[in-house]
């Protein structure tokens, strides 16, 4: 099924890292589109207006049934990206509800942040134990579960790596002040732009007949791939022309990257979350590798230039972002 010539497009998260990149990359692609952004914050209708000229502006609530219900009237393409810690069932209920309800959706491309191969969360606690309580790695196969259910026409987007983003967040203090690259748990990693991940979502909603529904494509920058976090330090000595310093020990983890992540994520166990996960993953990796696989399990994977535009690379944004970190070095 393919979309009308001036179809309605969908974007939850307008506001933020990726969702802002997939509606302008929508806008630019598609003159002709319609084009409704979303935000949860009331707060920040006003940016979404002016980052958003000409879009139809909405704030709407996941959790909140009728929000969903408007949102997804007349839409033909939606980007669905969720917040950490939410309620998915709740919120995915609703909006495969409103998907249903509505009729018009052709697709539905979902955010999702997924060991490679896993389809639901009996799958983690059967390789990691039953104690295992990451939530966050558990939500989206909630997700996936209530979405495919309903029989909603989706695709999952699959980032098996981490954002450039990341390291300007909650990995950044000990940078700034110790000139050290703090991660526990060395292990190779895919590394991604969320504005190349904004427009990858965008040039999927563009043309469903990119995907099948019900698959999950993994997204990669084709550059920044299997890179252990111990040669990012590297790398970022080469970017910035200073020397980084890297520590990989759980107690610099928790102790110089504890309070950013309180913040990140606002809860008081952040950091062991995410401690946890970042060792968790080590053994996994490794079976990926010793079978001869990458982070995609096998699966179809997805990179810009295969839809058509270039990717940043990890240096380049390092360079370009250089000041947020070393500020005033020789």
């Amino acid at each position: 099924m393919s979309l009308p010539p001036e179809p309605w497009f969908l974007v939850f998260g307008a506001a933020g890292h990726i969702g802002r990149p997939c509606a302008q990359w929508l806008a630019e692609r598609h003159p002709a589109a319609h084009l409704r952004v979303v935000s949860s914050r009331p707060d920040r209708a006003a940016e979404l207006a002016e980052l958003h000229p000409g879009a139809d502006v909405m704030i709407a609530d996941y959790l909140n049934a009728d929000d969903m219900l408007a949102a997804f009237e007349g839409i033909h393409a939606a980007f669905v990206l969720t917040p950490d810690f939410i309620d998915e069932k709740t919120a995915m209920t609703n909006v495969a509800n409103a998907v249903n309800e509505v009729g018009t959706l052709v697709r539905l491309v979902r955010l999702i942040g997924d060991p490679p191969g896993i389809r639901d969360e009996s799958e983690v606690l059967a390789l990691w134990g039953p104690d295992y309580r990451n939530e966050t790695a558990l939500h989206h196969l909630r997700a996936r579960k209530i979405l495919t259910g309903a029989g909603v026409p989706v695709v999952y987007m699959n980032i098996p790596g981490w954002f450039f983003e990341d390291f300007s967040e909650f990995l950044a203090d000990p940078i700034r002040k110790k000139r050290t690259f703090v991660m526990a748990a060395d292990r190779p990693m895919n590394f991604i732009a969320t504005r190349d991940i904004g427009r990858c979502a965008a040039e999927l909603l563009l043309d469903p007949s990119l995907t099948e529904v019900g698959e999950t494509l993994h997204v990669e920058n084709g550059i920044d791939t299997m890179i252990k976090f111990s040669a990012i330090a590297d790398l970022m000595s080469e970017a910035w022309g200073v020397p980084i310093q890297y520590d990989g020990t759980d107690e610099a983890f928790l102790r110089e990257l504890g309070p950013a992540l309180r913040r990140y994520y606002k809860r008081e166990d952040a950091a062991e979350h995410i401690l946890a996960e970042c060792h968790h993953e080590v053994p996994f990796i490794n079976a990926l590798l010793e079978r001869g696989n990458d982070l995609r399990g096998g699966e179809r994977h997805l990179t810009p230039q295969m839809l058509g535009f270039e990717a940043l690379s990890l240096k380049s944004w390092l360079q370009d972002n250089r000041d947020v970190f070393v500020s005033g070095a020789d």
